[in-house]
């Protein structure tokens, strides 16, 4: 099960006072507060060594509390916001406390608590677009390690739902095989003929979509990294959202 799967099945009960869920959720969701601590401090951190992990814990559970589901931000984006929030004070803080007195902290920590409630909505609609962004270039990269351009995928996006929900399940039958997914991770060639054994598609159709279904996969399988763009995947269809992010 992924950390999706899980928050969706959790992360109301978590939200009203099922200590058991907030715990479980927490637990499931450690290797992504990780990789996100490790990305934002550029270096590696190990629970019960690094502080900085017991800030994004605490962080990710303060999302679960603060999350409003009618912004419509995905949680696990919200989430990873809100670490980089946190993390950002502690860093600030640290710094600080290096070369101030001890009463001087004091009076600073209730200021800056005071200037990040005030200014919390301002900071997150700006981190968030900023973080939407990001994804799109970082993706864009992902995708030339394959040879895939943006505009070579926005063309191969098929132009009906049907056809796109069928390379949509091609490329998660690609995902929950773990030795089809390793093979495209390993070598950046789909595997074509296993893909056709096991979907049911001809091997054809398949070599024709080979873009198209190599950018899902990807982005199925790296959905904790790719916060948004699977988002949008979800909600209407790569390639209409697709031509609306390159436009922006």
């Amino acid at each position: 099960m992924t950390l999706e799967h899980y928050t969706a099945l959790y992360l109301n009960q978590a939200r009203h006072g099922d200590n058991k869920a907030r715990e479980d959720l927490l637990a499931f969701a450690k290797p992504f507060i990780q990789n996100v601590c490790v990305k934002y401090c550029s270096r590696s951190l190990e629970w019960g060594r690094d502080d900085e992990l017991s800030v994004g814990f605490m962080a990710f559970n303060e999302a679960i509390d603060r999350f409003e589901e009618e912004k419509k931000i995905p949680f696990l984006g919200f989430a990873r916001l809100v670490i980089k929030s946190r993390l950002y004070d502690y860093f600030r803080k640290e710094s600080r406390h290096r070369h101030q007195p001890l009463e001087y902290q004091v009076t600073e920590n209730v200021s800056v608590h005071n200037e990040t409630a005030q200014a919390w909505e301002i900071y997150m609609r700006e981190a968030e677009m900023q973080e939407r962004q990001e994804e799109v270039l970082e993706f864009q990269r992902e995708l030339s390690k394959y040879g895939i351009s943006v505009n070579e995928l926005v063309d191969a996006s098929p132009k009906h739902r049907d056809s796109r929900e069928s390379l949509i399940s091609v490329a998660n039958i690609l995902v929950e095989k773990d030795l089809l997914i390793e093979h495209l991770l390993r070598t950046g060639r789909l595997p074509v003929k296993e893909l056709a054994l096991v979907s049911g598609l001809h091997r054809k159709t398949i070599e024709k979509a080979r873009r198209y279904i190599i950018a899902m996969a990807l982005l199925l399988h790296h959905r904790d990294r790719f916060i948004y763009l699977y988002s949008y995947l979800k909600l209407t269809g790569w390639s209409e959202e697709r031509r609306e992010a390159t436009n922006e």
